[in-house]
Protein backbone atom coordinates (compact mmCIF):
# COMPACT_ATOMS: atom_id res chain seq x y z
CA UNK A 1 0.00 0.00 0.00
CA UNK A 2 1.10 3.37 -0.78
CA UNK A 3 -0.17 6.42 0.45
CA UNK A 4 -0.05 10.18 -1.53
CA UNK A 5 -0.50 13.00 0.00
CA UNK A 6 -2.45 15.91 -2.48
CA UNK A 7 -0.95 18.94 -3.17
CA UNK A 8 -4.35 20.29 -4.25
CA UNK A 9 -7.67 19.12 -4.46
CA UNK A 10 -10.06 20.68 -6.85
CA UNK A 11 -13.79 20.23 -6.69
CA UNK A 12 -16.07 20.97 -9.87
CA UNK A 13 -19.49 20.35 -11.42
CA UNK A 14 -19.44 20.47 -14.78
CA UNK A 15 -21.18 20.66 -18.05
CA UNK A 16 -18.66 19.87 -20.79
CA UNK A 17 -18.46 19.38 -24.31
CA UNK A 18 -15.84 17.22 -26.18
CA UNK A 19 -14.63 17.58 -29.38
CA UNK A 20 -12.13 15.38 -31.63
CA UNK A 21 -9.81 15.40 -34.39
CA UNK A 22 -7.45 12.55 -35.37
CA UNK A 23 -4.44 14.94 -37.06
CA UNK A 24 -4.86 19.00 -37.34
CA UNK A 25 -6.01 18.60 -40.84
CA UNK A 26 -9.42 16.99 -39.69
CA UNK A 27 -12.34 19.52 -38.28
CA UNK A 28 -13.40 18.92 -34.74
CA UNK A 29 -16.56 17.36 -34.88
CA UNK A 30 -18.77 16.83 -31.53
CA UNK A 31 -18.35 13.53 -30.07
CA UNK A 32 -20.04 14.11 -26.42
CA UNK A 33 -21.76 16.17 -23.85
CA UNK A 34 -21.67 15.47 -20.30
CA UNK A 35 -22.82 16.92 -16.81
CA UNK A 36 -20.37 15.57 -14.39
CA UNK A 37 -18.39 16.22 -11.00
CA UNK A 38 -15.10 15.83 -11.16
CA UNK A 39 -12.00 15.88 -8.06
CA UNK A 40 -8.94 16.35 -9.66
CA UNK A 41 -5.95 16.17 -7.02
CA UNK A 42 -2.48 16.92 -8.05
CA UNK A 43 0.53 15.22 -6.60
CA UNK A 44 3.95 14.81 -6.97
CA UNK A 45 6.08 11.12 -7.99
CA UNK A 46 9.35 10.40 -9.71
CA UNK A 47 10.06 12.55 -12.08
CA UNK A 48 12.31 9.77 -13.99
CA UNK A 49 9.64 7.09 -13.49
CA UNK A 50 6.81 9.32 -14.51
CA UNK A 51 9.05 9.87 -17.92
CA UNK A 52 9.39 6.51 -19.08
CA UNK A 53 5.86 6.67 -19.85
CA UNK A 54 5.52 9.85 -21.70
CA UNK A 55 5.17 9.41 -26.17
CA UNK A 56 8.37 10.07 -27.95
CA UNK A 57 8.99 13.68 -27.90
CA UNK A 58 7.25 14.72 -25.08
CA UNK A 59 8.69 15.83 -21.73
CA UNK A 60 6.71 16.34 -18.23
CA UNK A 61 6.10 19.64 -17.18
CA UNK A 62 5.49 19.89 -13.74
CA UNK A 63 3.23 22.31 -12.27
CA UNK A 64 4.68 26.09 -11.32
CA UNK A 65 1.29 27.11 -9.48
CA UNK A 66 1.90 28.79 -5.95
CA UNK A 67 -0.47 26.49 -4.60
CA UNK A 68 0.27 23.27 -6.76
CA UNK A 69 4.53 23.71 -6.85
CA UNK A 70 6.01 20.08 -8.37
CA UNK A 71 2.82 18.36 -9.10
CA UNK A 72 3.47 16.04 -12.06
CA UNK A 73 0.49 13.67 -12.66
CA UNK A 74 -2.79 14.72 -11.74
CA UNK A 75 -5.52 12.06 -10.66
CA UNK A 76 -9.64 12.87 -11.71
CA UNK A 77 -12.25 11.04 -9.86
CA UNK A 78 -15.72 11.40 -12.23
CA UNK A 79 -19.07 11.20 -11.49
CA UNK A 80 -20.93 11.17 -14.84
CA UNK A 81 -24.64 12.03 -14.27
CA UNK A 82 -25.60 12.84 -17.73
CA UNK A 83 -23.79 11.41 -21.11
CA UNK A 84 -24.93 12.14 -24.25
CA UNK A 85 -23.35 11.37 -27.74
CA UNK A 86 -22.48 13.78 -30.68
CA UNK A 87 -26.41 13.23 -31.93
CA UNK A 88 -27.96 14.03 -28.17
CA UNK A 89 -28.66 10.54 -27.87
CA UNK A 90 -28.26 8.61 -24.17
CA UNK A 91 -24.35 7.20 -24.60
CA UNK A 92 -24.51 3.83 -23.03
CA UNK A 93 -26.20 3.45 -19.64
CA UNK A 94 -26.34 7.69 -19.93
CA UNK A 95 -23.85 7.88 -16.28
CA UNK A 96 -20.59 6.04 -15.61
CA UNK A 97 -18.01 6.60 -13.01
CA UNK A 98 -14.26 6.72 -13.73
CA UNK A 99 -10.50 7.34 -12.88
CA UNK A 100 -8.03 8.97 -15.15
CA UNK A 101 -4.43 10.02 -14.85
CA UNK A 102 -3.09 12.64 -16.92
CA UNK A 103 0.47 14.07 -16.80
CA UNK A 104 1.29 17.76 -17.68
CA UNK A 105 4.03 17.60 -20.79
CA UNK A 106 5.40 19.74 -23.57
CA UNK A 107 7.21 18.45 -26.88
CA UNK A 108 10.17 20.24 -28.36
CA UNK A 109 8.04 22.41 -30.18
CA UNK A 110 6.84 24.07 -26.94
CA UNK A 111 3.63 22.82 -27.51
CA UNK A 112 1.81 21.78 -24.09
CA UNK A 113 -1.21 19.19 -23.42
CA UNK A 114 -2.03 17.22 -21.11
CA UNK A 115 -1.04 13.21 -21.57
CA UNK A 116 -3.60 10.76 -20.60
CA UNK A 117 -1.26 7.82 -19.56
CA UNK A 118 -3.84 5.31 -17.59
CA UNK A 119 -7.18 5.24 -15.94
CA UNK A 120 -9.85 2.82 -14.58
CA UNK A 121 -13.13 2.62 -16.12
CA UNK A 122 -16.61 0.66 -17.04
CA UNK A 123 -16.09 1.91 -20.41
CA UNK A 124 -12.99 -0.14 -21.25
CA UNK A 125 -9.96 1.57 -23.01
CA UNK A 126 -12.09 4.56 -24.02
CA UNK A 127 -11.12 6.84 -26.61
CA UNK A 128 -7.41 6.73 -25.88
CA UNK A 129 -6.88 3.55 -25.67
CA UNK A 130 -5.42 3.71 -22.52
CA UNK A 131 -8.35 2.41 -19.26
CA UNK A 132 -8.33 -0.56 -17.39
CA UNK A 133 -11.34 -2.16 -17.41
CA UNK A 134 -13.11 -1.73 -14.15
CA UNK A 135 -14.74 -4.31 -13.06
CA UNK A 136 -15.38 -2.10 -9.44
CA UNK A 137 -16.30 1.39 -9.80
CA UNK A 138 -18.28 2.58 -6.77
CA UNK A 139 -18.71 5.86 -5.15
CA UNK A 140 -20.71 6.71 -1.81
CA UNK A 141 -21.48 10.21 -0.96
CA UNK A 142 -23.18 11.82 2.77
CA UNK A 143 -23.37 15.70 3.16
CA UNK A 144 -23.80 17.16 6.64
CA UNK A 145 -24.92 21.30 6.06
CA UNK A 146 -27.24 23.76 7.94
CA UNK A 147 -29.09 26.79 7.01
CA UNK A 148 -26.02 28.81 4.85
CA UNK A 149 -23.08 27.35 6.14
CA UNK A 150 -21.03 25.28 3.27
CA UNK A 151 -21.80 21.47 3.73
CA UNK A 152 -19.22 18.74 5.47
CA UNK A 153 -18.73 16.23 2.63
CA UNK A 154 -17.74 12.29 2.98
CA UNK A 155 -16.57 9.92 0.15
CA UNK A 156 -15.23 7.25 -0.36
CA UNK A 157 -14.33 6.00 -4.15
CA UNK A 158 -13.34 2.29 -5.09
CA UNK A 159 -12.00 1.35 -8.59
CA UNK A 160 -10.44 -2.18 -9.40
CA UNK A 161 -9.58 -4.18 -12.23
CA UNK A 162 -9.44 -8.04 -13.15
CA UNK A 163 -5.36 -7.00 -13.12
CA UNK A 164 -5.07 -6.68 -9.57
CA UNK A 165 -5.59 -2.88 -9.98
CA UNK A 166 -6.90 -0.50 -7.58
CA UNK A 167 -7.59 2.66 -6.04
CA UNK A 168 -9.15 3.68 -3.13
CA UNK A 169 -10.11 6.99 -2.17
CA UNK A 170 -11.75 7.98 1.27
CA UNK A 171 -12.08 11.92 1.74
CA UNK A 172 -13.98 14.06 4.60
CA UNK A 173 -13.86 17.89 3.56
CA UNK A 174 -15.82 21.58 3.62
CA UNK A 175 -16.90 23.03 0.95
CA UNK A 176 -15.54 26.65 -0.02
CA UNK A 177 -17.13 28.62 -1.86
CA UNK A 178 -17.40 28.07 -5.67
CA UNK A 179 -15.96 30.31 -8.63
CA UNK A 180 -17.85 29.98 -11.91
CA UNK A 181 -15.81 29.92 -14.97
CA UNK A 182 -15.61 28.46 -18.55
CA UNK A 183 -12.14 26.47 -19.36
CA UNK A 184 -10.96 24.77 -22.95
CA UNK A 185 -8.50 22.11 -22.56
CA UNK A 186 -6.67 19.41 -25.21
CA UNK A 187 -5.88 15.62 -23.99
CA UNK A 188 -3.71 13.70 -25.96
CA UNK A 189 -3.15 9.74 -25.93
CA UNK A 190 -0.15 8.31 -24.40
CA UNK A 191 -0.31 5.75 -26.72
CA UNK A 192 -1.47 7.32 -29.64
CA UNK A 193 -0.01 10.61 -29.27
CA UNK A 194 -1.59 11.87 -32.65
CA UNK A 195 -4.84 11.25 -31.21
CA UNK A 196 -6.69 14.43 -29.27
CA UNK A 197 -10.14 15.10 -27.60
CA UNK A 198 -10.41 19.20 -27.14
CA UNK A 199 -12.50 19.40 -23.63
CA UNK A 200 -14.87 22.55 -23.83
CA UNK A 201 -16.18 23.38 -20.01
CA UNK A 202 -18.63 25.78 -18.22
CA UNK A 203 -18.03 24.77 -14.59
CA UNK A 204 -18.42 25.73 -10.88
CA UNK A 205 -15.60 25.01 -9.16
CA UNK A 206 -13.77 25.01 -5.33
CA UNK A 207 -10.55 24.05 -3.77
CA UNK A 208 -11.51 22.21 -0.64
CA UNK A 209 -10.22 21.86 2.64
CA UNK A 210 -9.39 17.54 2.73
CA UNK A 211 -9.09 16.23 6.22
CA UNK A 212 -8.03 12.62 4.61
CA UNK A 213 -5.55 10.73 2.15
CA UNK A 214 -5.45 9.34 -0.89
CA UNK A 215 -4.58 5.49 -1.24
CA UNK A 216 -3.72 3.64 -4.22
CA UNK A 217 -3.30 0.10 -3.69
CA UNK A 218 -1.97 -2.69 -5.65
Amino acid sequence: MRTLSPLAIRIAVAVTLVLAARSPLVAQTVTEWSAEQRYAISVHVNDAALQKLMPPGWTIAPSTAPGNPGGNINVSFIDRMIVFDGQGKQYRAGSSRYIVFTVPARNAEGVSNNIIISGLSPEGPGAYGVNLTATTSRVQKSATTQAEENSKVEERWEFAADSGDRVDLQLAYRRAPATKSKAETKIRSAVRPDFTRTYRIEQAADVGIVDRKVRRLR
